[in-house]
């Protein structure tokens, strides 16, 4: 069985690598004036370039120089031009395990470093499973280690060493985020999310994928499922308070993750796994089903205005034809009026003789009616859908509290006021006048 691995090659030559840039060596491998005087009692040149490579790999990326292992070739040179000696020396060096050894011990007390223990295993763990709590990614996880590292002045071990840290460190913050998550849980609260993945004769299939497969087209009926849905949730109890334990990273890990299961595959998880990944969808699940419901919600009133007014402008064309009769009569009417100006006859007198008052008379209801469709209340017209606003409407009310920034607000009052009625209609009361509404404190 293949070694689990928590970097890629990519990211374990990124984060041990040796820098080779001119810029990243002088800010790392510039010897000082100790550093060449100590150089310089070594005998041999070739001890003292691999010397300087040993003290300057100790100190960036932290680590000592393997046996068998070769920097660089720009790194070499950038250190024995510093010395004055040829770069093919080091072959030399890297050859005697015995020398390079007694240099690591005489490095290690010039700088202050301490070989990797049992205890830094710990602390590692510790510190790798902090960074763990926001993220599985291995990158990060193994920069925390290093960072802790190179803050207690311990030399770094192998990459395949911090990568089992960071194994055990990640599964250790998995542990954690799930007792986090479950902490508290009564029996009853396990057997209702436990029950989501079972089968349920009365939808014929399980509750969770019920509640993951919301409609989506605005509709009365529509939103009636969506408030199911969001009522059933939230009978399982409050999640949302539960699932702000955790980073929120990792709480968007855990609904990713069961996003993309099947109520069967989450059954198969171990407990702790499946529990946890109940948890975070129960509180997802009633956060996205009631943003569904209010966005569903503000479409279906949308659409319901968009109807009135196309409804009104179908009423309006349908009134064109006695429109330009009324204009023809109202033509007629004009021009008997200046005829008689001009003949000093009665104005009254030529519009009887060339229209006919009762033709006027019988003019006045179409003149009404088409000016009601040319201005038409829209709000009147998509109240005419009352009733199948009365379908979904007290439920919705109910189930959401609304907030205003507004001192008094006007429409809050009103939404209140609509709630009462809908309890009291509910409960079989007599109707009531409703309670006159607060002023609006903002003007």
């Amino acid at each position: 069985m293949p070694r689990r691995s928590l970097l890629s090659a990519e990211q374990r030559a990124r984060l041990l690598t040796v820098p080779d840039t001119p810029e990243a060596m002088a800010r790392h491998y510039v010897l000082g004036p100790d550093d060449l005087a100590l150089i310089r009692g070594k005998r041999r040149p070739g001890n003292r370039l691999g010397f300087a490579v040993q003290l300057c790999l100790l100190r960036f990326p932290g680590r000592i120089l393997a046996p068998g292992d070769v920097p660089p070739a720009p790194m070499i040179a950038f250190v024995a031009n510093q010395l004055g000696i040829s770069p093919a020396l080091f072959a030399e060096y890297a050859q005697r395990d015995e020398t390079r050894r007694e240099h690591v011990g005489e490095l290690q007390g010039r700088l202050g470093l301490r070989s990797f223990r049992l205890a830094d295993w710990r602390a590692c763990l510790g510190a790798g499973a902090n960074a763990a709590w926001a993220t599985d990614r291995g990158e990060p996880i193994v920069l925390a280690l290093l960072g802790h590292l190179r803050a207690a002045s311990v030399i770094i071990p192998a990459v395949a060493v911090l990568e089992r840290i960071g194994l055990a460190a990640r599964a250790r913050a998995r542990r954690q985020a799930f007792d986090a998550l479950a902490a508290g849980l009564s029996g009853a609260d396990r057997q209702a999310l436990e029950a989501l993945l079972h089968l349920d004769p009365d939808i014929r299939r399980s509750r969770f994928a019920w509640l993951r497969d919301c409609p989506e087209s605005p509709a009365p009926s529509n939103l009636l499922a969506l408030l199911d849905r969001l009522d059933f949730v939230r009978g399982l109890g409050s999640y949302g308070e539960r699932a702000r334990r955790i980073h929120p990273a990792r709480l968007g890990r855990l609904i990713e993750e069961g996003g993309i299961m099947t109520a069967q595959h989450i059954a198969d998880l171990e407990p702790a796994r499946r529990t946890a990944i109940l948890v975070a969808q129960a509180a997802h699940l009633e956060m996205r089903i009631a943003d569904a419901t209010l966005a569903m919600f503000d479409k279906y009133i949308g659409s319901l205005f968009t109807k009135a007014r196309n409804r009104e402008e179908r009423r309006f064309q349908a009134t064109r034809r006695d429109v330009a009769r009324t204009l023809l009569l109202f033509r007629r009417t004009i021009a008997a009026l200046k005829q008689a100006r001009q003949t000093g006859e009665d104005g009254v007198t030529a519009v009887e003789r060339e229209v006919g008052m009762e033709r006027l008379h019988q003019a006045l209801p179409v003149i009404e009616s088409v000016t009601d469709a040319a201005d038409p209340d829209i709000l009147v017209t998509a109240a005419e859908r009352h009733a199948v606003l009365r379908r979904f409407s007290p439920r919705f009310l109910e189930a959401f509290r609304f907030q205003s920034n507004t001192s008094h607000d006007p429409v809050l009052a009103a939404i209140e006021v609509i709630q009462a009625m809908n309890r009291d209609r509910k409960a079989g009361f007599p109707k009531r006048p409703p309670p006159s509404c607060p002023q609006n404190g903002a003007g």
